[in-house]
């Protein structure tokens, strides 16, 4: 007998419901409806793309680490271990995961974010994650465990849906590639595996991807951001912080915005809004005019925005909160570097050595890590005293037990995104170019940023720095 529900059911989604296609399917297609219901979708779509999050598996619910560590991903799919279920039988889906907490292969390298000066990850969480691993892999999940999976592993294509719960890779979906996706919740999306469907609502809905605010960049912002992530990151941080929740549309945006320029904006804008999408005007796919993006006439009444090279500059100085020049560990890879990242990192670093008592973290995709290993590029970092990794973040051990690191430490990074989402703990925050980064690993001091430049013994501002001759400094 079928179900009496609000929403419209094709007929094999309706078939799920009721059953027929498995306990799995019928499990989550239950879950998927009440959380339809209470968005108010009126219908699935069918998805091409579901990137959620690693998980442990098996740690006990009496232990602190469970406390720490079960999340709440393990809880969501142990029904479907205890059914074998497997991922939706959907040719054209793929199902891929976010980094988690450790490379499983060097869980004793000491030195790294699971076992270092601070803090080692306890043995039974290793387990449980090499558990978590195995029970995804065995239930046909792709191992990416990357938050860029769209530059390396699957590449959704423009118009499709997608149940993205990373909020950097969702707003590059939305923005850069047209795919339509929410930064979904760890609980809803996993259903989606296992039907291959979602309820359509928020960024899925043409009428909720019209823009609500302008910006328009001045040319000095074009003209002046380099080839560096940290200055689109602050971009990014400067649309965040006055959208107001509003999704933007971006004008007099450069001709073409390399991959890393476009995953650091998209990446530092996206924790800072409600909605994981900006229209950059003559890049994002069907908004070649502002007037496309609006789906017709610009109202009139559109708030306009006017942003300037000191907002970005602004960001700069609002990121730096450390009470001193200390810096204790340099971060890259919020989210996952690409190779042309790390070998630009690789470049700034031959030849020299990380200070003693400074960790240097390099973060990045599989690929990506390969590729470095096949070109020198991670004997470099390395034998400079640094680290370069995959599978995992940072943020995942921070997040996980702030009581443990403490706040007495400096962390200096390229990412703003970095910055908003695992910052909020009490240690102090440098942040700066990949120059200025890789500057701070080797001396153990922040030296402060390129927009704030001594100038025969002076402090320039922004105008006298881009007309003064390198000869003066």
């Amino acid at each position: 007998m079928e179900k009496e529900i609000d929403m419209n059911l094709t007929k094999y989604e309706q078939e799920m419901l009721d059953g027929k296609h498995g306990e799995a399917k019928r499990y989550a297609m239950e879950k998927l409806v009440a959380f339809g219901e209470a968005v108010g979708a009126k219908e699935m779509v069918k998805i091409s793309f579901m990137h959620y999050i690693g998980c442990v598996a098996g740690l006990s619910p009496e232990s602190k680490e469970y406390e720490q560590f079960e999340w709440g991903q393990g809880l969501v799919l142990q029904p479907f271990w205890d059914m074998g279920a497997k991922l939706a039988d959907d040719p054209n889906l793929t199902c891929c995961c976010d980094p988690f907490l450790m490379q499983i292969d060097r869980y004793d390298e000491e030195g790294t974010p699971w076992n270092n000066k601070y803090y080692k990850m306890p043995e039974s969480v290793y387990k449980a994650t090499v558990d978590g691993y195995n029970a995804m892999k065995e239930q046909g999940w792709l191992p990416a465990y990357s938050c860029t999976p769209h530059f390396n592993t699957v590449l959704p294509k423009q118009g499709e849906y997608a149940a993205c719960c990373e909020s950097s890779a969702a707003c590059y979906l939305n923005s850069i590639l047209g795919v339509k996706t929410n930064r979904e919740s760890a609980i809803a999306a996993p259903y989606a595996g296992f039907t291959g469907c979602i309820p359509k609502y928020g960024m899925l809905l043409e009428e909720n991807r019209i823009p609500k605010v302008i910006y328009e960049l001045d040319d000095d912002i074009k003209l002046n951001l380099v080839d560096d992530p940290a200055d689109w990151a602050a971009l990014g941080g400067a649309i965040a912080k006055r959208a107001n929740n509003r999704l933007p549309a971006v004008l007099n945006m450069p001709p073409r915005l390399k991959s890393s320029a476009a995953k650091a904006l998209t990446a530092c804008a996206s924790p800072g809004m409600n909605d994981p999408m900006l229209h950059l005007i003559g890049i994002t796919p069907g908004s070649p005019t502002l007037e496309a993006a609006f789906r017709g006439k610009v109202p009139a009444n559109v708030e306009r925005i006017r942003l300037t090279l000191n907002d970005v500059k602004s960001m700069y100085e609002e990121l730096n909160n450390a009470k001193s020049n200390k810096v204790d560990i340099v971060h890259f890879g919020c989210p996952h570097l690409i190779y042309e990242e790390v070998q630009q990192i690789a470049n700034a670093l031959k030849g020299k050595k990380v200070h003693k008592d400074v960790m240097l973290w390099i973060q990045t995709d599989t690929p990506s890590y390969f590729m470095a290993k096949h070109y020198g590029d991670a004997k470099i970092i390395e034998d400079a005293g640094g680290k370069i990794y995959h599978q995992t973040c940072w943020g995942m051990n921070q997040l996980a037990v702030p009581k443990v690191w403490g706040t007495n430490f400096n962390v200096m990074t390229t990412s703003f995104k970095q910055y908003k989402i695992f910052g909020g703990y009490g240690n102090g925050t440098r942040y700066g170019s990949t120059e200025e980064c890789i500057n701070a690993a080797v001396t153990g001091e922040y030296v402060p940023s390129r927009w704030v430049q001594k100038c025969k013994q002076k402090i320039c501002d922004f105008e006298e720095f881009n007309t003064c001759r390198p000869d003066v400094f």
